[in-house]
């Protein structure tokens, strides 16, 4: 991933009762990209005791609307889909604090002084499987309250809702991290974007999207896995 220097990153928490909001738009068709379900993308690595590490992402959908402010060199878009780590193998259940981090890359040929990206997140999904991996297939149910008899048994937890605003480069790729390394115990875990919506301006020319998430686990082991790039204007 492209780094981001000395990006400046300005975050507003406030903590929501609700697991997921939801936003009506996203109800809507999209005009950009095709709709999915189950799973999108997927890496993996056997790590040196013969566990498989998996990274997964899916259910992706990237709704382009335009932009409220109307400026040429401005992009809006609302994204759903969600982003999870299965780990099965002989020591599966005893991992203890993998981190996975979730975001986007953003792509442009050139940026204007003072060009950035607001993301606003009404609030995350996080849920952590409890026995021998999860089917992430059917993590899409917003509500992430899964407890089916032979996957694991999920608990919801509260990420609040968040808002980052993140200075774009000169021009190239910048990488916008929306959950930074997010601590869980045991073989799985999923989080569900629900809602997440992307303002950019500043940006001359094409500017195209994508998702990605990576895993690190306590002992090193790294896996990421790309989504498909989307052309956001």
């Amino acid at each position: 991933m492209t780094d981001t220097g000395s990006s400046r990153r300005r975050f507003r928490i406030v903590t929501r009762a609700v697991a997921v909001v939801g936003i009506a738009v996203l109800g809507l068709t999209m005009s950009n990209g095709t709709a999915m379900a189950g799973v999108d993308n997927s890496s993996s690595v056997i790590d040196a005791r013969g566990n498989r590490i998996e990274v997964l992402q899916g259910d992706t959908q990237f709704q382009v609307v335009p932009p409220l402010d109307g400026v040429p060199t401005s992009v809006e878009f609302f994204h759903n889909g969600y982003a999870g780590v299965n780990i099965t193998g002989p020591n599966a259940a005893e991992f203890k604090g993998t981190k996975l981090t979730v975001g986007y890359q953003i792509g442009y040929p050139i940026s204007l002084t003072g060009a950035t990206i607001v993301l606003n997140s009404p609030g995350l999904g996080f849920a952590i499987g409890t026995s021998n991996g999860i089917d992430l297939g059917l993590v899409p149910d917003p509500a992430l309250s899964l407890n089916a008899s032979n996957h694991a048994d999920l608990v919801g937890d509260i990420i609040p809702s968040q808002e980052l605003d993140i200075d774009l480069k000169p021009g190239g790729i910048t990488t916008v991290p929306l959950l930074e390394n997010q601590s869980f115990d045991g073989p799985a875990a999923a989080v569900r974007m629900q809602g997440v919506h992307g303002s950019i301006s500043g940006a001359i020319g094409a500017v195209t999207i994508r998702p990605y998430a990576v895993a690190v686990t306590s002992s090193g082991d790294t896996v990421m896995t790309y989504g498909v790039p989307q052309k956001l204007n």
